[in-house]
Formats: C-alpha cells, structure tokens, sequence
C-alpha cells in the first residue's frame, strides 16, 4: 500500500478505539489498523485494564500506537477523563479521525466533537454474554454521530442500511499468502503428533461456539484440536476427553503451520443470538489454506461461501459430514475456496475503505 496520501481527506491522523486488546486474537481491528497505519499515523485506544496502579503507557505496534490504561476501578469499560487527556497529547495539533468498535468509547466522539467519526461495526456485540446494559442506547447515538458505518457482514448491513448511503458493506477478509502456506508447510508438531483425521478450529473459545458439537465430534475416531483463549465461559463446558486438545492461544503467525495440520476446518458455532449476525474471519483463512470446511447454517457464512463451506445444522449431522469431508475430500471446492479466498484480501478492503473516507470532515 505504501506511504500515499491523499490531498482529499480532511484528517491526518487516526483514533481507533475497540472492546478488542491489541495484542489478542488477530481480528478484523488490527488487519485494518495496521494498513491504514501505512497511510497515516494511527492510535490504538484499548478499554481500560483493572490493576493495583493507575498508568497511560503508550505502545509501538506494528507500526502504529496502542494507548494502555490502567485503573484500580473499571465502571463498564467507560473512557474517563485522564485516558482523553492522554488521547489529547498524542493527537496535537493534528487533525484527527474517530475510528470506533464499540459504543462504549463513544466519549471520544464527544471529546472531539468537530472530528469525523467512523463506525467499523464488527458484531452485534449488544447480543454477546455480559454485553453493558446500555450498549444498545449508546449505539444509537453512535450510529447517529457516526459520518461512516462499515458493516462487517450482511446480517450486520441489513439490519442498518435504513441510515442511508453512510451505510457500506465491508465483510471479513485474509492475508491470504499468509495463510495459503498452509498447503506446502509441514505441520506444526503438535498438530502432526496428533492420530487422524484432524478436526481443527482456530479463534476465540465462547458464548459461540457449540459444545454438543465438539461433543460429538470427540465420539468418533478422531482427534479435536481447539486453538484460542476461551473466555467467558465456565471451563467445565469444555469437553475434556483425550482426543479433544485446547492450546490456548497461539501466534498468529503460528497459524498456518497449525492450519496444515487439519484434515478439516471447523465452524462449529451454536445458533445463538450471539452469532446472528457475526462473519467469521476464519472462514476465508480455512480456504485459503486448501482446507475443506464445515460449519453450521450462520447467515453471513451462508450468503458469502455456502457454495464452499459444507453446512450441517445438529451435532450429528456436523460430526458425520466431518468424517465424510476428511475422508473424501472434494478437491475442486478446496481449489475453488482457494481463488475465492484470494480475491478478499485485507489489502483490497482497506483500499475501497480508504477511498470512502475521502472527503470527510
């Protein structure tokens, strides 16, 4: 993407605030950010961490900036003052652009009242266990304040489309050469150690995901491998047989060497409210690894890949069309997953994004 500037925006910096920690599970925020750093100077805003001393520590990621803060009290991850005054000295005498995940750090868009305000709508997050209360409320009033909403999905564009033109589609993407060397790598050693066929997942380990399916899925002769955190969760909904391993997390660029590993890719998500309207990232980075996928019927994994993705709805008809999957694997879809998955790079996305800001302000 290079360093180019365009002489039609109006901002010439970026504040980006998430519900998401920068150095977590890669999502769609830091495959963003981090391009768009590439364009202009770019600050991380994380929701406040819960520790014994109170600190602003300013981080240099990837080539952008990550705003740390620390207080000994969190009231519903709010933005208070001393974390605005720290956004205040990092933008100058900038001009900046808001760039917002969630409602909750709306405050930024009223500390900088005459800044334009981007809206990336990744998830219902309203819908997610232990959502704030008010979540919903503040929404409105980003939705309203917002000059851009990105959709990240069509479940999440259809159910906001009626705010008119600001109003653009953006679904998930890849790096795709990232995760296309999973076809040629050796696998990592703890994926090849395990007995086959090889039932993979990689994401985070939630409220989403079907545990009646990892379940049935650790009944038949073969191995389960979960990578993630798993967060709000009681760990006594985990499977716990010796076939079904849980990593924890791993780096990304680990990734494609435990991607090479499985014989098929999981989507094991629960039909949930919590996954109504969700895109699942990992969906292009299975195919673009030439791994054959199964998933149950999510709308976004439906309307954007349902012609590659195998889609069986009950924890027995997912286990069963795994085993079927692994064991004749239909080579045409992978390659037609692979081309697919090429043609929704990051990079491409960030560009039209880019281009849509022009003019802002």
């Amino acid at each position: 993407m290079g360093n180019a500037r365009r002489s039609d925006v109006t901002f010439d910096c970026i504040v980006a605030a998430s519900h998401l920690r920068f150095d977590g599970v890669r999502q769609r925020p830091q495959h963003v950010l981090t391009r768009l750093g590439a364009r202009v100077p770019v600050l991380f805003v994380e929701e406040p961490f819960f520790g014994a001393e109170e600190s602003e520590s300013l981080l240099a990621e990837e080539g952008l900036t990550v705003l740390r803060s620390v207080r000994r009290s969190l009231e519903a991850a709010r933005l208070d003052e001393r974390t605005l005054s720290a956004v205040r000295g990092w933008v100058g005498e900038r001009r900046p652009l808001l760039w917002l995940y969630t409602p909750m750090m709306l405050a930024l868009g009223e500390a900088f009242a005459d800044a334009p305000l981007v809206y990336d709508c990744m998830d219902e997050l309203a819908a997610f266990a232990y959502a704030p209360f008010e979540i919903k409320t503040r929404e409105k009033g980003l939705l309203e304040r917002a000059d851009l909403v990105f959709a990240g999905g069509h479940s999440l564009y259809e159910s906001r489309r009626e705010l008119g033109e600001k109003v653009k589609l953006y679904a998930s993407g890849v790096e795709f050469e990232h995760f296309a060397r999973a076809a040629t790598l050796p696998p990592h050693p703890l994926a090849e150690a395990l007995t086959r066929p090889v039932f993979g997942y990689f994401g985070v380990i939630d409220e989403r995901i079907d545990f009646d399916i990892v379940r049935a899925l650790s009944e038949r002769a073969a191995s389960v491998l979960m990578i993630g955190p798993a967060v709000k969760i009681d760990p006594a909904v985990l499977p716990r047989r010796a076939n079904v391993h849980f990593t924890g997390q791993v780096p990304y660029a680990d990734l494609p060497a435990f991607l090479a590993g499985f014989d098929v890719a999981l989507l094991p998500f629960a039909l949930n409210p919590a996954t109504a309207n969700i895109s699942p990232t990992k969906t292009p980075e299975y195919l673009a690894g030439a791994k054959p996928v199964v998933g149950t019927p999510i709308a976004d994994v439906i309307a954007d890949w349902g012609d590659l993705v195998t889609i069986a709805a009950t924890p027995d008809e997912f286990a069963d069309a795994c085993e079927a999957v692994a064991e004749r694997p239909d080579l045409a879809l992978i390659a037609a997953g692979v081309e697919r998955a090429r043609d929704a790079s990051w990079d491409s996305i960030v560009a039209a994004m880019w281009s849509d800001l022009s003019g802002l302000g």
